[in-house]
């Protein structure tokens, strides 16, 4: 997030130097006509004109100090840095007493990551006007840049006891005290700043994510729902999803739905993040809401259509493009919207024949195909249910077959049930017209599959796999890619692995990352494809190697990167044991969500190591023991039960599950990963799962002469460490976190996600 401001700057990367815009200091009329017409086109922002006329005059006069500073500064703002470095400092040359030309040349060596010579620039200008703010509000940067807080936050109070009303030092200080674990404190700094400031987006942005850092997200909502009214970023769009992922209850504020109808068509962060407040704003509309609570009162015994909907209850399922926006994104997370969809389906086979009906919930029942396509057909089906629908199929290839017109009505309930691909002669489906809505089925789940089918032909294998717990994991991701997702956020892009360690983790003590001309990065287990993608927006300029065991998840996931325009992930098939001969090394290694499934972890762990450049960096992702401790007695449950893993079984075992301690049981246990087939099948039939203390994974780290860089996790969580262990502040004591994961634990719910560095 770009969360500092410079003086008289919006922008920390290029900051654009105003304050020397002044007149000469030149005597002989001409010359001073043709400075004085410069200077007017530089503050016009016409930069072309006003570098020809400072030229026009160092024509005339080669050492005049303010042509050749200004010069210097049109230079810098057009994107030329170095050359706005060598005029600056030929102007300091004749006029070394010159405050505004150090402080822009401060600006430029910023610029260029120069950062202790920008800091000396900084200071030899406050030598000279030691109340001169420009300089010393971005020496305040540059010092928190450095690793040095503490003459950071001495900078921005002294520029707010010169100008307290200066709402670009308060923010700034809300920063540095903020990224030293000074929540309280930080919150004040941007609140003074608002006083001053009320439509400072920025610092509305610094108070959301402080906000939520202190547990509090309806607050944090309040406040990014401000910045979004006073001028949209994306900063302020990530921030809603994350208030919108953790606010317990919106209530009925209707001035939510259309931010979050956006928040999910648009990608404004992952749609499980979305999914809890979509249903309850859904769930506002009556007619929907009755709907639920009919489908919840008599499961599981189904409803005829016209009981289930009521009068206008389809009619409003089909207008709720909340509610199409969510079933086209993710898999519905929740037990009572399932069990009326169960239903809702149920009712499209019984009304397959009933054009009339199918019109009037075209846009819901298109939309419910796709949702159980995304979901693999989780749903519950009873015996005569399934006979039905395949007698619907085979009519469906009847009627292909023969050349026979096929219903829309026959087709969606056909696809609600069974992928279209399993349908004989499926291919003349796409030679026939369809409505939008069926032809967005189409598209899902005939040309994606058939384009997958084309990718994997051509993928490259790096390995051998021949493991027997490799060969089995990689049949359950064959048979099951995990997870099949639909939309993305795009990642915020950084200049590179080293700053964004540094502005992620701004206390953690990191070595300088070796030097490259392009960084290559390797993800291995890539699944289908999620981690590299998000890695290649990151780090546009990096080449991507992703590898994973499952031929079937690559082809996914390079689908879903030609899908999104991104040209520089190689995807190859391997197995990450037996990588340690590759040839290749890499600046950063991600495993995230992987190694746990190896027979040896560790093993698998050093392998990367080897491959890993001294100095590299790594993302690593274990799952919890103390964390996975629900998950483990469903399974002793599921394994006493003697279910299988194939689709038929996941779905009885979990509407078991579901229908245990009124429904509730599920969501105990994790609630996004029990709504499609695969995401079940990875939590509860799992072939190989190995789960880990940070008691172990310290000592891994000690023996390998690693070092532990930070957790990935929510602020709030940090937050509530710090006020635990307040001396830790870097938050990279292993032994404390076990204290603290054992006193809470659910901490880790998802995995350890963490960074490290390989010493030199």
């Amino acid at each position: 997030m770009n969360r500092r401001q410079r003086k008289g700057d919006g922008k920390r990367s290029s900051p654009q130097p105003v304050s020397a815009l002044m007149s000469g200091r030149i005597s002989a009329s001409n010359v001073s006509r043709v400075f004085a017409e410069a200077v007017r086109h530089h503050q016009a922002g016409g930069l072309a004109e006003a570098e020809r006329h400072y030229r026009q005059v160092l024509a005339v006069v080669p050492h005049h100090a303010d042509s050749l500073h200004l010069l210097g500064v049109a230079t810098f703002q057009a994107g030329r840095a170095d050359l706005a470095i060598e005029l600056i400092a030929q102007a300091l040359a004749v006029q070394p007493d010159y405050p505004e030309a150090l402080c822009n040349l401060g600006n430029a060596l910023t610029n260029l990551s120069r950062l202790n010579d920008a800091a000396a620039s900084y200071r030899k200008a406050l030598d000279l006007a030691p109340n001169y703010l420009e300089p010393l509000v971005n020496l305040g940067n540059v010092l928190e840049s450095l690793g040095k807080p503490d003459e950071a936050i001495d900078c921005y109070r002294r520029t707010i006891a010169l100008q307290p009303s200066l709402s670009e030092a308060h923010n700034n200080l809300g920063v540095v005290l903020y990224g030293q674990g000074r929540v309280d404190e930080a919150i004040a700094s941007y609140e003074r700043t608002l006083e001053i400031n009320p439509g400072f987006v920025m610092a509305l942005n610094n108070l959301a994510a402080a906000q939520l850092a202190r547990g509090e997200p309806a607050a944090a909502l309040d406040a990014v729902r401000r910045s979004l009214r006073t001028g949209e970023s994306d900063d302020a769009k990530a921030l809603l999803v994350a208030c919108l992922s953790r606010v317990r209850d919106v209530g009925s504020d209707s001035g939510l739905r259309p931010l979050v109808a956006r928040a999910l068509s648009e990608s404004w962060g992952r749609p499980d993040q979305l999914a809890r407040v979509c249903i309850s704003l859904i769930r506002l509309d009556p007619e929907i809401a009755g709907c639920v609570r009919r489908a919840v009162e008599t499961w599981p015994q189904p409803l005829p259509a016209k009981i289930l909907f009521g009068e206008r209850g389809l009619a409003a399922a089909t207008a709720d493009q909340l509610l199409i926006a969510l079933l086209d994104a993710a898999p519905v997370g929740d037990v009572e919207m399932e069990r009326f969809l169960t239903m809702a389906r149920r009712a499209l086979l019984d009304a397959a024949g009933d054009a009339a009906a199918t019109a009037e919930g075209l846009g819901f029942h298109s939309a419910l195909a796709r949702q159980c396509f995304i979901n693999e057909y989780v749903f519950a089906v009873s015996a005569d249910e399934r006979l039905a629908a395949e007698a619907l199929r085979e009519s469906l290839s009847a009627a292909l077959d023969t050349g026979a017109p096929v219903p829309v009505s026959l087709l969606l309930a056909v696809a609600t049930y069974f992928p279209l691909q399993t349908v004989p002669q499926w291919a003349k489906l796409l030679e026939m017209p369809w409505p939008k809505p069926v032809a967005s089925l189409l598209t899902q789940q005939l040309h994606e599959p058939e384009e997958e089918r084309r990718l994997a032909a051509d993928l490259r294998r790096l390995t051998e796999i021949d493991d027997s717990v490799s060969l089995a994991v990689q049949s359950q991701y064959e048979e099951n890619p995990y997870p099949r997702w639909v939309k993305l956020p795009r990642a915020k892009k950084a200049d590179c692995i080293g700053s964004y360690l540094r502005q992620t983790f701004p206390m953690a003590a990191l070595a300088p990352a070796p030097a490259t001309d392009r960084m290559e990065i390797l993800v291995a287990g890539c699944g289908t494809g999620q981690h590299p993608i998000r890695t290649a927006q990151q780090f546009a300029e990096a080449r991507v190697l992703a590898v994973d065991l499952s031929r079937n998840s690559l082809a996914y996931a390079a689908r879903k990167t030609r899908e999104l325009g991104i040209s520089s992930i190689e995807y190859a098939q391997a197995d990450l044991l037996k990588l340690g001969s590759f040839d290749r090394r890499f600046d950063v290694i991600e495993a995230s969500g992987v190694l746990h499934h190896l027979r040896d972890p560790r093993c698998g762990w050093r392998t990367l190591l080897s491959l890993l450049k001294p100095g590299g960096f790594m993302l690593l992702g274990f799952y919890s023991e103390i964390a996975r401790r629900d998950v483990v007695r469903l399974r002793e449950f599921v394994a006493g039960r003697g279910y299988g893993s194939t689709p038929d079984e996941i779905r009885r075992c979990r509407l078991e599950l579901m229908e245990m301690d009124g429904g509730d049981r599920s969501a105990q246990a994790a609630p996004s990963d029990m709504f499609s087939i695969s995401a079940c099948r990875d939590l509860l039939f799992h072939v190989q799962e190995r789960c880990f203390t940070l008691t172990e994974i310290e000592l891994f780290l000690r023996e390998n002469d690693l070092t532990f860089i930070g957790f990935e996790i929510a602020s709030d969580v940090v937050h509530a460490y710090r006020s635990r262990f307040p001396d830790d502040r870097a938050a990279t004591d292993l032994a404390r976190w076990q204290i603290f994961e054992t006193e809470n634990p659910d901490t880790f719910a998802g995995m350890y996600q963490f960074w490290i560095q390989k010493k030199q």
